[in-house]
């Protein structure tokens, strides 16, 4: 039974899209294995030499080359060196306080405010929140001065404090929050009124509970912000005993002669694996947080 030639051709056709497809979603993992590896290649390379004695470091080519007996000289001591010479752990532990310090007031400050400026009405209103919007486009280097001098009116240099009660405003938090709020349905705002709710139960009852998301990545993107800040610490902290992970590393670095390069790939690798894994596991969040609060 003789077949049907222009079946036979559809079927071809077909089957040749459908290979395509398959070689152009295999190329696009290529491409995005490629970038993710070389992306992460500091952090393997940051991950590898933390555990390697100083004199391995730097070699070229790499020790890890080598093979398994390259892994032969892995031991504990960088870290060792870097708490017992460099105190890292009080020093992480000032980085945990001003963190979570600084996370939670923003979290409070901008929740407040989004929630103003999202379902309240008063008198310059818009224009207030314009005003928020335009310190976003402010270099923040012009903003070191008046912090200054803020922080020290008020009798805060040399303390955790001085560094993380900034921290409380955040324009963006402001945004980003506002424009999550908004697109909550209003029905559940207007049946708590009739209920007879408050603006504060509305908005730690209500809002807050369906606003994980947004929270969850405001806290991210801040906890980096925080984490990773150089400028405002070293302006308010003198004492040695008050330092965060930056300030150390920096410390770290500039010893004169015999750099501890060993120390400061064990305290960079602590500095970094504690915001990577935050993010990984609250990746989620993050991602329907962002897409929730731009989108309109």
């Amino acid at each position: 039974m003789n077949q049907d030639p222009l079946l036979n051709t559809e079927q071809d056709l077909e089957y040749n899209n459908s290979l395509i497809k398959r070689l152009q979603r295999g190329f696009g993992y290529l491409v995005l294995i490629v970038a993710a590896l070389i992306c992460a290649a500091p952090l393997l390379w940051l991950l590898d030499a933390a555990f390697r004695p100083k004199i391995e470091i730097f070699q070229v080519p790499p020790v890890i080359m080598k093979g398994m007996t390259s892994f032969a000289s892995y031991s504990w001591a960088s870290f060792s060196r870097a708490i017992s010479e460099f105190n890292v752990l009080t020093t992480l532990t000032n980085s945990l306080i001003v963190a979570v310090a600084a996370i939670s007031l923003t979290l409070f400050v901008c929740s407040l405010c989004a929630f103003a400026f999202a379902y309240m009405q008063f008198p310059g209103k818009n224009f207030f929140f314009m005003m928020i919007l335009a310190t976003m486009m402010l270099p923040s280097v012009t903003m070191l001065v008046p912090y200054y001098q803020v922080v020290r009116s008020i009798g805060l240099t040399n303390n955790l404090a001085g560094v993380f009660i900034p921290y409380a405003a955040s324009a963006f938090g402001v945004f980003m929050l506002r424009q999550y709020f908004i697109k909550l349905p209003a029905s559940l705002i207007e049946a708590a009124k009739i209920d007879g709710a408050s603006w504060v139960k509305i908005w730690w009852g209500i809002i807050m509970p369906l606003s994980k998301p947004a929270l969850a990545a405001l806290t991210i993107i801040q906890f980096r912000l925080v984490w990773n800040d150089f400028l405002n610490p070293i302006l308010i902290l003198k004492d040695e005993t008050l330092f965060t992970l930056p300030i150390r590393l920096q410390a770290m670095d500039s010893t004169n002669f015999n750099v501890p390069y060993d120390a400061i790939m064990a305290t960079g690798l602590i500095t970094a694996l504690i915001p990577v894994t935050i993010f990984l596991l609250f990746q989620r969040q993050f991602i329907e947080g962002l897409t929730g609060g731009v989108k309109g």
